[in-house]
């Protein structure tokens, strides 16, 4: 399995976390848990029995009114696991923010993909913790290192030498055209609306971004990376430009967020939690890319 540097270090944050991932989700259960839930003896298998319910798809908790899972703790930390440890949580709870994906080659060999999703802080954190070049590891070769451009070459795709330096695109104009396509997104909630609208209106100077790339830019080229790179699979078929563009504008779109707000990793925290845990979402721009929108 290939795996971002980071991916080793990372650790939830439990009841240290601002955004917390067990509040606003939909917690699906996977069926070897439900099944265990519905044996699992005492008072805590009582309480968890009275808190599922089955849908059309799946089981899955049923939220409070605040959309709370109703195990989640006012400490922050997760009811099942104090009384009854790790082994009582079901796939999506045990491995999230964490992500798997397949990509095949050219000569039919085929790779997992293995990293953590940015819509968690710790990642976000993690991620923009070093300034240095973003490096991968085969999980059972970590003496080998690739940069982005090696582990796609290794892969078999063809690539121009700069095809990979993130090369920002904020002028009014292509700015115009990035937060039009983004308003067409299905937003996660009032709160992104409102920013969109707010960035349409008041947004920052091209010298307050400059100075924000010229202050961020390894970081930013980071971001650039680990975009690229979680799509990897989402955009195979693709001309390999195509992905290029949607993490490109993807991270002009960050560099937008966090010279407005100056908090950078709430910027990308954010931009991934609209778009990246949204399929539909990055179809959108996708296509955006495709056609010549973005």
């Amino acid at each position: 399995m290939i795996i971002p540097d980071f991916y080793p270090y990372f650790c939830c944050k439990a009841g240290d976390c601002r955004h917390t991932c067990c509040k606003g989700w939909e917690i699906d259960i996977d069926d070897d848990t439900a099944a265990y839930y519905q044996e699992l003896l005492g008072p805590l298998g009582e309480a968890v029995r009275s808190h599922i319910e089955k849908g059309e798809d799946a089981w899955h908790f049923i939220l409070t009114k605040d959309e709370s899972c109703p195990f989640l703790r006012p400490d922050g930390l997760c009811r099942l696991i104090r009384e009854g440890g790790e082994d009582l949580l079901c796939d999506i709870c045990r491995l999230h923010p964490r992500f798997f994906e397949w990509l095949t080659d050219d000569a039919g060999h085929e790779y997992q993909l293995g990293g953590v999703g940015l819509a968690c802080e710790a990642a976000c954190e993690l991620l923009l913790k070093e300034r240095t070049p973003l490096y991968f590891f085969d999980s059972e070769n970590p003496s080998a290192a690739w940069t982005l451009s090696d582990l796609l070459t290794s892969l078999g795709y063809t690539l121009q030498a700069d095809s990979l330096t993130y090369k920002p695109d904020t002028s009014k104009k292509s700015t115009d055209r990035l937060l039009t396509v983004l308003t067409e997104t299905e937003p996660i909630d009032d709160a992104w609306t409102a920013s969109l609208t707010t960035l349409t209106k008041e947004r920052p100077t091209e010298d307050s971004l400059q100075v924000s790339l010229r202050k961020d830019r390894p970081l930013y080229q980071r971001i650039y990376d680990y975009i690229f790179y979680r799509q990897l699979e989402n955009f195979a078929g693709n001309p390999i430009e195509v992905l290029s563009r949607y993490a490109g504008r993807s991270t002009d779109f960050i560099v937008l967020s966090a010279a407005a707000s100056g908090d950078l990793p709430e910027a990308l925290r954010r931009w991934s939690e609209q778009i990246e845990y949204d399929t539909d979402n990055v179809s959108l721009l996708k296509d955006a890319v495709l056609t010549g929108r973005l």
